[in-house]
């Protein structure tokens, strides 16, 4: 593993999509799953901030990866 959680991950998700079977839609329900975990570590009072940051940050990686608005995704690994 090294020091970037979100290129492991990507590491990860690539090979799993090497597989002939590899299914998006599990394997996005999967990645689903391990955020509501995440979410579910933090105090109860605390959960609807962080999934409305985690939704946030979706929307956001997505336009600018997809090239709908501009910015730097990068920076966030």
């Amino acid at each position: 593993m090294s020091d970037c959680l979100h290129c492991d991950i990507n590491d990860l998700v690539q090979k799993r999509l090497e597989s002939k079977d590899a299914n998006l839609a599990d394997m996005a329900a999967s990645m689903t799953e391990s955020l509501v975990d995440l979410i579910l570590l933090v105090p109860a009072a605390d959960q609807a901030t962080l999934m409305a940051e985690v939704v946030g940050n979706l929307g956001q990686a997505f336009l600018e990866k997809s090239g709908s608005v501009d910015g730097d995704s990068t920076a966030r690994h």
